[in-house]
């Protein structure tokens, strides 16, 4: 029951003498007992003689348990506290344990122990099941109901105790051994044994194997992990609920058992594991696949690329394939690798976002999908009403949009985003402008909300205006960020991250190059968010809207000003974290008014705040040249009140704007090509009524309508 050395130098352990009947020999005085640093040097000391004692029991018992001589049984429990404690105090907390120590020691240095001596062994079978037994023990025994335990010496499987020669019996019975077998089970369940034959066999297979071995086994439930029956294989067994069910064998709590787990070698016989093993090939291959250049594997986070140094070491050491030629001159090593080669191929891996982890086949082709991020997920329960469990997300939405009625419409297109990538069912919707005074949380919105909506984001400007070679972070989440002012200050600039945006929703389709991997066409249908102050500088992000874009873009208008105080960044950080699970169930469960009409290719039509849509098309590289345009034909249809239309080539536009001698200076910087991209602009953007005809030489002819008053051409619009 329990093992001891004379010091600490020793490794030999003895047994037969118990702890509470030590008697000790050495002169131990008050200064070393106050002193802990000379009793630690006395426990190393060769020459003396005392008495260090453990309750678990080594593997090899004569000698110290260790990484090399691990725990095979614990008979009993000893709680090491490293304060002072009154004896009332100590037995009031004894009083409200549910399980009763069997001693109380005092130890050298004054500190309390607490000792229960088990009915019979809990074997451990090694030190990391141990360790989880001892750990799981420390709220089984109501330990922490004392100040101050040592809880790592407690769960360290080689730690022996100084006897501090001063004990105290309680007379209280032992844990009952019913309840000591309830513990061992719960542990054993919990716990994941790892089998030293490395071989897991499909639970049909074993099963059907079992009744050929052992005929009279009747397993008194379905024969599946975690299920409960006899320890059958052990003829000495009488406890019909003895065994727990792994995959790679059976716990069993069996008093005839001499350890707690039994692999299936040990239960199936080593000839029948071997011929199953077989099998380990095409087991090892799963998961692992080539495209050409490179190995792919499957691990904890997701899909990673592997050199074949790599692969062929994790074959060898986690799969136990063997390098040792076979018969046929081949070896299981060089069998599984031709069988990636030739079987798991494929032409390329990349990430499809929203859609499930794994082998897919787009085009005709198989590729690897290695998309890891997913959404966050709604709280499991229910939530009624708005704001229930997110009173400060809801509070912060009501205010940030003005008008208010835009937050219906923002929450429609945020529904629709997020329920495609729950479902893994990634549909194209509209990019949006989140536009507003400084400081209403519109970058909060888009990089920290919808962002951990959607389990990532990146910040896309770079890529969107410049176009990068090697874009592979841009299409690894669903969501890209863009803030006004990393948007770029020239046209050109503007004009790529204007036709970008466009391309992303219009086309689903783009080429992933990462460096120093095959470039692959993928599928993305993921969201670009932009975020800008309400300036006319900073609107120059959103481009013109015209017929193109309308229907691919919405444009939200947020406050000028914040309405709330927000608390510091920290705090607000853990505050949306913890809210958004409830607003998103909240979000699932609700339906857009009927007011916002579904969209058959975008979800529900896109929604244009009117001041930010004005600004927009005020904002246009067309606009000077709209506004001369705009002016002459005010000009002309003044000077000519019959007239219900004017009509000319490109060449006749200028002359008329140029017509008037104001207009000349103007127009001398407009080219031939640049006049005719303006009007095509004008006519995209639909605010004049003008159409295009053919002239005699299949020239085109811009025909412009009379408008009813002068305010149908007014193109004004108040800045917010």
């Amino acid at each position: 029951m329990f093992w001891f050395v004379e010091n600490l130098t020793k490794q030999s352990l003895k047994t037969g003498l118990l702890p509470w009947d030590f008697k000790t020999t050495e002169n131990i005085t008050e200064q070393m007992r106050k002193d802990k640093p000379a009793r630690q040097r006395w426990y190393q000391t060769p020459s003396t003689e005392h008495y260090f004692y453990t309750s678990l029991e080594p593997a090899n018992p004569n000698m110290r348990p260790g990484k090399d001589n691990p725990v095979r049984a614990i008979h009993g429990f000893t709680a090491d506290y490293d304060v002072r404690i009154p004896r009332e105090r100590v037995f009031e907390a004894i009083a409200a344990m549910r399980f009763k120590p069997q001693w109380v020691e005092r130890s050298l240095g004054g500190n309390v122990r607490l000792m229960w001596i088990l009915p019979r062994p809990i074997y451990t079978d090694s030190n990391e099941f141990t360790t989880f037994l001892l750990d799981k023990a420390i709220k089984w025994l109501d330990l922490e109901l004392l100040p101050a335990l040592d809880a790592g010496a407690f769960v360290t499987p080689g730690r022996l105790l100084c006897n501090g020669g001063e004990w105290e019996k309680t007379d209280l019975p032992q844990i009952p051994e019913s309840e000591v077998q309830a513990f061992f089970y719960g542990c054993g369940k919990s716990y994941r044994f790892k089998s030293t034959d490395a071989t897991l066999i499909p639970l049909d297979v074993v099963e059907t194997e079992l009744k050929k071995l052992y005929p009279s086994m009747n397993w008194p439930s379905d024969f599946t992990p975690e299920s409960q029956g006899p320890t059958f294989w052990i003829p000495e067994s009488t406890s019909p609920m003895s065994a727990i069910l792994k995959p790679e064998g059976f716990i069993t709590f069996s008093a005839h058992a001499n350890k707690p787990f039994y692999n299936w070698t040990d239960i199936l016989g080593g000839e029948f594991v071997r011929k199953f093993a077989v099998e380990t090939i095409s087991k090892a291959t799963t998961d692992i696949w080539w495209d050409q250049k490179k190995f792919w594997r499957k691990k904890s986070n997701g899909y990673a690329s592997a050199e074949s140094a790599e692969i062929t070491n994790y074959l060898k050491v986690n799969c136990k394939i063997s390098v040792k030629p076979g018969n046929d001159g081949n070896s299981p090593m060089e069998n599984a690798l031709n069988h990636i080669y030739n079987v798991n191929d494929i032409i390329g891996a990349a990430p499809f976002v929203m859609q499930p982890t794994g082998i897919i086949h787009y085009m005709g082709k198989r590729i690897l999908n290695t998309y890891v991020n997913r959404v966050m997920k709604p709280y499991e329960g229910e939530v009624e009403n708005w704001g229930d469990g997110f009173t400060f997300l809801a509070v912060w939405l009501d205010s940030i949009f003005d008008p208010a009625k835009q937050l219906q419409h923002f929450l429609a297109w945020l529904k629709y985003f997020y329920v495609s990538a729950l479902n893994d069912k990634p549909l194209p919707g509209q990019n949006i402008f989140l536009m507003g005074g400084v400081g209403v949380g519109k970058t909060l919105l888009n990089r920290v909300v919808i962002g951990l909506m959607m389990g990532s984001f990146v910040d896309a400007a770079s890529h969107l205006i410049a176009g990068a070679m090697f874009n592979s972070e841009m299409y690894e989440t669903p969501l890209w960020c863009v803030d006004d002012e990393t948007a770029g200050e020239s046209e050109t600039s503007r004009s790529n991250f204007q036709a970008m945006l466009k391309k992303t929703t219009a086309n689903n389709t783009f080429k992933y190059h990462k460096k120093f991997e095959i470039p692959v066409m993928i599928d993305w249908a993921g969201r670009a968010v932009c975020t800008s102050n309400l300036d006319f500088v900073s609107s120059r992000l959103m481009g013109s809207m015209d017929n193109s874009s309308m229907d691919k873009t919405c444009l939200f208008r947020c406050s000028s000003g914040s309405k709330i105080e927000f608390p510091e960044r920290e705090q607000l950080i853990e505050i949306i974290k913890r809210e958004l699970p409830y607003f998103l169930k909240w979000l699932l469960k609700w339906e857009p008014p009927a007011e916002i009409k579904k969209n058959p290719r975008y979800g529900y039509d896109s929604y244009h705040d009117p001041a930010l849509l004005d600004q927009a098309n005020q904002g246009g590289r067309s606009n000077p040249f709209k506004e001369v345009l705009v002016e002459s034909l005010v000009e002309y249809f003044e000077q000519h009140p019959e007239a219900t239309e004017w009509s000319g080539t490109g060449t006749k536009v200028i002359r008329l704007m140029m017509s008037n001698p104001l207009n000349e200076m103007v127009m001398r910087s407009v080219r031939m090509e640049q006049s005719n991209r303006y009007l095509e602009q004008i006519q995209r953007e639909g605010l004049l009524p003008v159409t295009v005809g053919t002239g005699e030489f299949k020239e085109r002819v811009w025909i412009f309508a009379r408008p009813q008053r002068k305010a149908a051409i007014d193109n004004s619009s108040p800045t917010q």
